[in-house]
C-alpha cells in the first residue's frame, strides 16, 4: 500500500547480499521503526507497516537502511537516541525506556547480561528486562543482540537465534554451541 496522508510514514529499503533492510521515518523526520533483515523487500516493508498501516515506500532514507546493513555486517556505529522517535513505539513505560537507554550504552563487540542490566537499574526484574528488550522498535541500531543470559548462552532474539549469532559473530564475539566464548 502506497497511500499518503498526514499521518503517513516513509519506509525506505536497501538490499545487501540476499537480505533487505528497511527503516521507517515519521513525518517529523525521525526514525520510527526498523525491520530486522528479510529475504524479500515485501516482508521487510511489512515488518514496519504492520505497526504503521499508512505509509509511502521511497528511497528518501535508503542511506539509513544501508547503515543498518553495515551495522549488521559488523560496522561499529554510534547511536544517538535523539534521532529515534519513541512517541508511537511499543516502548511505553519508564522502566522499558530505562532498559533501552542501558542497551544503547553496550559497546561494540561487547556483551552484557539481562541480570547486569537489571542491577544497573537497581532492580531484580531480569525477565522484565528481557520483555523490554523484546519490544525494541529499533533492532540492530539499538544493540539488543548484545544482551545475553547469565549462563553465557545467547538467549532469544526477535529475528531468531541464528540471526543473533550472526550479528554477534560479525562484531567479533566468539560463540560455540550457542554459548559466548568471550569472558562475560
Amino acid at each position: 500500500m502506497n497511500k499518503k496522508s498526514e499521518n503517513s510514514i516513509i519506509i525506505s529499503t536497501y538490499k545487501d547480499r540476499d537480505l533487505y533492510f528497511a527503516v521507517g521515518y515519521s513525518e517529523i523526520g525521525k526514525i520510527i521503526r526498523i525491520a530486522l533483515p528479510q529475504k524479500n523487500e515485501e516482508n521487510a516493508v511489512s515488518e514496519i507497516s504492520k505497526y504503521y498501516p499508512e505509509f509511502l515506500v521511497s528511497d528518501q532514507y535508503s542511506n539509513t537502511a544501508k547503515l543498518l546493513s553495515d551495522i549488521y555486517h559488523g560496522k561499529n556505529v554510534e547511536v544517538k537516541l535523539e534521532l529515534l522517535d519513541f512517541s508511537k513505539s511499543t516502548i511505553n513505560t519508564s522502566f522499558e525506556m530505562d532498559v533501552i537507554r542501558e542497551v544503547v550504552k553496550i559497546p561494540y563487540g561487547n556483551i552484557i547480561t539481562y541480570k547486569e542490566i537489571a542491577k544497573s537499574l537497581n532492580s531484580q526484574a531480569y525477565r522484565a528486562v528481557g520483555t523490554a528488550i523484546g519490544k525494541n522498535p529499533f533492532p540492530i541500531l539499538i544493540p539488543c543482540h548484545r544482551v545475553i543470559r547469565s549462563d553465557g548462552k545467547i538467549g532469544d532474539f526477535q529475528g531468531g537465534t541464528p540471526m543473533k549469532m550472526e550479528i554477534l559473530k560479525n562484531e567479533g564475539i566468539k560463540i560455540h554451541n550457542f554459548k559466548i566464548m568471550n569472558s562475560i
